[in-house]
């Protein structure tokens, strides 16, 4: 090396140690210096409000796939039609939906049909419903033939009578084979009737439905209370298109034993009676308890709620305990006993527009502080206790029955839900 380049050397040196200090310098006043606030996020883009839940099997509480879902406004008009999946699950957006409640009610061959109310909250970008319990059916089949005819008959467990469900179907009232069905209903699976002050008495399936006859058959539908003998009901018959109940003008007639009714069919379909009842309900002070606070940023989540409602009914006077309490329950919002889930997605609402600026998450309290808005829902269990008198019949004929329901419900406290500020964490 010449001497030119030596003094190059020497020179080039302190420079490099310069700037490596004040490489290292820099380094050491990033760490340890003035910290600077996160940017606030963009809006997040509302999520549509879902309305979710799964049918089940009263008995051991499967899932129901394949069932038949209906929702329905207040007139009773179709709002959709759907299927539940393997899972016997469902889900709609009823984002666009105006009312504040909907009818839901599910059925499947072989199952009756089970109805709850579902709830919209638009403010609070929700929709519930409970599980539907669909209770399976005891199905009887019989082989009937044009020549022969035939007969069938079915327990009805809902009754005071000694005699089970029958219909018998006269020879040359059909043309060609086919295997009759029927099954009796319990009062909490079919549609309420229009009129408040009466119920559902006694219900069942015949099929297959549709079926058409050129000689009436004789049905003979076991009563779940004592009637005058001789006294006349009006026969209904469901749509199946709305689940609502059309008169059709057919007469049944309480039999000799005061404890059956029967009538003429021409065709089969799902028919019932009803009855006058009176029925007065009270309720006690609830009971409410927090579970958890539920907070969003953005997207959806859904969470499942347990629920469990226990029963007891005392009666006087001739009447079947079980069809008391199912009437009541249909009457009081139909509620499901022992312990089901309600199912919630939550979804993230849009944001304000006074919590936006320039296309991003502001605090109009706190202009210069970085940070996001989370919306908070707080879920609550309700418990509650529901007594309900119901009295029905003629003397010497008449009843009475106290049924006590204990229930628990989940709710959204809207007071205390709503948007929180979420303040950045600060970061080098």
């Amino acid at each position: 090396m010449n001497k030119k380049q030596k003094r190059s050397l020497l020179l080039f040196v302190p420079f490099l140690a310069t700037l490596l200090l004040l490489v290292l310098a820099g380094c050491e006043s990033s760490r340890v210096g003035p910290e600077l606030p996160r940017p606030n996020p963009p809006a997040p883009a509302a999520q549509p409000i879902i309305l979710a839940s799964i049918v089940r099997d009263n008995s051991n509480l499967t899932a129901i796939a394949g069932a038949t879902i209906k929702i329905l406004r207040a007139d009773n008009t179709i709002v959709t039609t759907l299927l539940t999946d393997n899972s016997g699950k469902y889900s709609y957006d009823v984002s666009n939906i105006t009312e504040t409640s909907l009818s839901v009610s599910a059925s499947k061959n072989g199952y009756g049909i089970g109805t709850k109310t579902a709830e919209i909250k638009k403010s609070l970008n929700i929709a519930f419903v409970d599980d539907i319990l669909l209770t399976k059916l005891t199905v009887s089949t019989a082989a009937i033939t044009p020549a022969a005819g035939g007969s069938a008959t079915n327990t009805n467990p809902q009754t005071i009578s000694t005699s089970p469900l029958t219909v018998t179907i006269p020879p040359g009232a059909v043309s060609q084979n086919f295997t009759l069905s029927i099954s009796s209903v319990p009062a909490a699976q079919v549609p309420r009737p229009q009129s408040a002050n009466q119920a559902i008495q006694t219900a069942a399936q015949f099929g297959p439905s549709g079926t058409m006859f050129t000689i009436p058959v004789t049905v003979k539908m076991p009563l779940p209370n004592k009637q005058a003998v001789g006294k006349t009901f009006p026969l209904f018959k469901l749509n199946e298109t709305n689940n609502t109940w059309t008169n059709t003008g057919i007469t049944a007639t309480v039999d000799a034993t005061g404890t059956n009714i029967t009538a003429q069919l021409s065709s089969f379909s799902t028919y019932a009676t009803a009855d006058d009842i009176s029925i007065t309900t009270t309720t006690g002070t609830p009971t409410t308890q927090d579970i958890e606070n539920v907070t969003l940023s953005s997207g959806t989540t859904t969470k499942s709620y347990s629920q469990t409602n226990s029963s007891s009914v005392t009666v006087t006077g001739t009447v079947s305990n079980q069809w008391i309490l199912d009437v009541v329950n249909t009457a009081t919002r139909n509620k499901n006993l022992g312990t089901t889930t309600k199912q919630i997605q939550f979804n993230f609402p849009a944001i304000p527009s006074e919590y936006i600026r320039n296309g991003v998450q502001y605090n109009p309290a706190k202009p210069n502080e970085a940070g996001n808005w989370t919306y908070r829902w707080v879920v609550t269990r309700t418990t509650q206790t529901t007594t309900s008198t119901a009295n029905g019949g003629v003397a010497p004929n008449n009843y009475s029955a106290t049924v006590t329901i204990v229930e628990q419900t989940i709710n959204i406290d809207a007071a205390r839900s709503g948007w929180v500020w979420v303040k950045h964490d600060q970061g080098g």
